[in-house]
């Protein structure tokens, strides 16, 4: 621990990100859990969930350039409770049920979350010592699969008891009571910030630092299509063990916690891993080649699999999907000029959010061309294995920068 960095500080720091993540990750994961009910209500297929996922992701790509003076000028903390407030009016707007508001809930979602991560990589690069790094962005990024391990586990049972309104109801008091738990800190946590200035700080700064050096471009490239295979896992997973494999709401949603559950393990310990072994980029091209099997393998999934079987393969299969973000920040926070940190992430999550746009509208058409929920995910393989690829040519680029 560096002396100039008090450990506690280090620690509220990294719980505070971390609920943030979680609480902001709830509002997106809410509607896969949910689908089947809220789509009957709104009159659509339990399918069309992945549209809305994609609205929500296509509003944080478009909207990530336009943020990026966002945390120089209202600070990371500020930016944070900007970002879950957000998250809680998009929970509201989604009340009424109407297609309408459900599109204007997805673009509030989506522009919340697009503050969210460039604002937890600037506080945790200022306050994180050096040589823990890989695992505090790890455990970070463990806000993710345990905001959708929490709504796998809690919205189904909510759902069936009352309505999927309370769900929204309780993903939306969680996202006001993080923003309000932020500020006693907040003061201390923004003396960085920086003048008004600041506010006409280009809009595609992001996007040419990450492309002139190659070692982000191709780890940002990646990162779009491993974003992409993540939240079609997270997305359609309960819809296809539903549909195709007969589990109950609760049952499915179970199964999801448990993908979810891995993740956050998995986060820790490549964070961990990376950490030790020095080498993140080549742990990050393991994982994707391993999720790229696993697609492979999903493709066979059936209603003949023993829930045991099934559940460890799910296990695998979330600790290695979604178990890579944190190397994935952790590297580009490392390669980034010094002071430059938020301006980085914003450009990469541009990337990172155009996978997660992309990913389950395009599986959601793909799944009408083939109507099986487990073909679908078999060719998502192909997008896992690009995604290995270009790990490789970061690591190559780091290589080359270091020689």
């Amino acid at each position: 621990m560096t002396p100039e960095i008090p450990r506690a500080t280090v620690i509220a720091v990294v719980v505070a990100t971390t609920v943030a993540q979680a609480a902001s990750t709830m509002g997106a994961a809410v509607f896969p859990v949910i689908a089947p009910r809220l789509a009957a209500d709104v009159g659509v297929a339990p399918a069309t969930i992945g549209y809305l996922i994609s609205l929500a992701f296509g509003a944080a790509t478009l909207s990530a350039p336009f943020t990026s003076f966002a945390i120089p000028r209202w600070g990371a903390c500020r930016a944070t409770q900007v970002g879950l407030t957000l998250c809680a009016i998009a929970m509201a707007s989604a009340l009424s049920a109407s297609i309408a508001a459900l599109g204007m809930c997805a673009v509030l979602l989506g522009i919340g979350m697009t503050l969210m991560t460039p604002a937890s990589g600037h506080l945790l690069f200022r306050f994180s010592p050096p040589k823990n790094r890989n695992l505090i962005f790890s455990i970070k990024q463990t806000g993710v699969p345990l905001g959708w391990m929490i709504m796998a586990l809690v919205a189904p049972t909510i759902t069936l008891a009352w309505s999927w309104r309370w769900a929204l109801g309780l993903v939306l008091i969680i996202c006001l009571g993080a923003a309000a738990a932020l500020q006693p800190v907040r003061a201390h946590w923004d003396d960085d910030r920086k003048s008004p200035g600041a506010l006409w700080a280009s809009p595609a700064a992001g996007l040419k630092l990450i492309w002139r050096y190659p070692v982000l471009r191709w780890l940002s490239v990646a990162s779009m299509c491993l974003s992409f295979v993540q939240l079609c896992l997270g997305t359609f997973l309960v819809t296809m063990l539903v549909t195709e494999s007969g589990y109950s709401l609760v049952a499915a949603g179970v199964l999801l916690s448990l993908v979810q559950a891995t993740g956050v393990g998995g986060r820790i310990l490549w964070g961990w891993a990376a950490d030790r072994t020095g080498d993140s980029l080549g742990l990050l091209k393991t994982l994707a080649m391993t999720t790229a099997a696993c697609c492979v393998v999903m493709a066979f999934v059936s209603a003949a699999w023993p829930t045991t079987v099934l559940a460890l393969f799910l296990a695998l299969f979330g600790l290695v999907a979604v178990g890579w973000n944190g190397l994935f920040l952790a590297e580009i926070a490392h390669n980034t000029p010094r002071g430059t940190v938020s301006i980085a992430t914003s450009g990469a999550m541009v990337w990172n959010f155009g996978g997660i746009f992309i990913g389950p509208a395009l599986f959601a058409t793909t799944y009408k061309m083939t109507g099986s929920y487990a073909l679908t995910y078999g060719g998502m393989a192909i997008v896992a294995a690009a995604g290995a690829v270009l790990v490789g040519l970061s690591a190559a680029a780091a290589r080359r920068a270091r020689a």
